[in-house]
């Protein structure tokens, strides 16, 4: 993995590190080839129940390389590429994923929080997908998912308009869960992560996030048919005991099940 993305397990979180602080954290081919690797090791490590992606120094990430040492929009002539050029993507890693927006995100930085399953953001930085001021069509789906999250309109305006908006402002929009001063947002992400890795079962938190992706475009039967085949599994195994078992004990769970052995592979 390159240097410009760190990464380590603590007691069960995973947490990705932009690390090219003196370039705001820019994005380049490494650290999206780090970023997709880091993503696949969350996914395949039992060890990893929820995973934090947060930037260090003031940014989070303030968008794509653009200088001559960043090749993030070398084609060579050859457009093969896909706009969501993750190897792995946020949405596949079967535990919850938080970015700690602690500083700007624009762009592709915004297109990577976006597509993560919660935000929070600093109040005082800046966000926005600036790609149309650039002549550049945005990537990362966010022309799907951002309407998904904060309505057709205010995602018309943040694509199409391209203009920055405050963490405040974002927030309101809905586009964050929570924005705090930005030494509060890591600290705040971490909290939130550690309660979900300690209190809730790691498979089942796994088969809600799919849920609740796939879901989008469902229709109501076939989403209540995936539901119903996700509730049959998780009934079924230890966690189900052992949850109930926990709260009337008054201790933390022991979680049984595992999300790499006990998947339920179509629902």
């Amino acid at each position: 993995m390159s240097d410009d993305i760190l990464f380590e397990i603590t007691d069960g979180i995973g947490l990705i590190t932009f690390n090219r602080p003196d370039a705001l954290n820019t994005f380049t081919n490494g650290m999206m080839e780090g970023l997709g690797d880091a993503y696949r090791r969350c996914d395949e490590d039992d060890d990893v129940r929820v995973v934090v992606v947060t930037g260090a120094g003031k940014a989070f990430c303030a968008g794509a390389e653009l200088s001559a040492e960043g090749d993030t929009f070398k084609t060579k002539g050859v457009m093969d590429f896909s706009s969501c050029p993750l190897s792995f993507q946020a949405w596949d890693v079967r535990k919850p994923v938080i970015a700690a927006c602690s500083g700007h995100a624009i762009g592709v930085g915004l297109g990577i929080a976006a597509q993560c399953d919660m935000r929070i953001f600093a109040e005082e930085a800046k966000y926005g997908f600036l790609q149309n001021r650039r002549g550049v069509v945005a990537d990362f789906a966010i022309g799907y998912v951002l309407p998904r999250l904060i309505g057709f309109e205010r995602a018309f305006e943040m694509i199409v308009r391209a203009e920055r908006v405050s963490g405040k402002q974002a927030g309101e929009w809905g586009l964050a869960g929570r924005v705090l001063a930005a030494d509060q947002v890591l600290d705040a992400a971490l909290e939130i992560a550690h309660d979900m890795a300690v209190n809730c079962a790691p498979l089942t938190m796994g088969l809600h996030k799919k849920l609740i992706w796939q879901g989008q475009d469902q229709t109501l039967p076939q989403f209540i048919a995936s539901e119903t085949k996700a509730l049959h599994h998780s009934i079924s195994g230890p966690d189900a005991v052992e949850g109930g078992m926990a709260y009337f004990e008054r201790r933390d769970p022991n979680w049984a099940s595992s999300i790499n052995n006990d998947w339920l592979d179509e629902f």
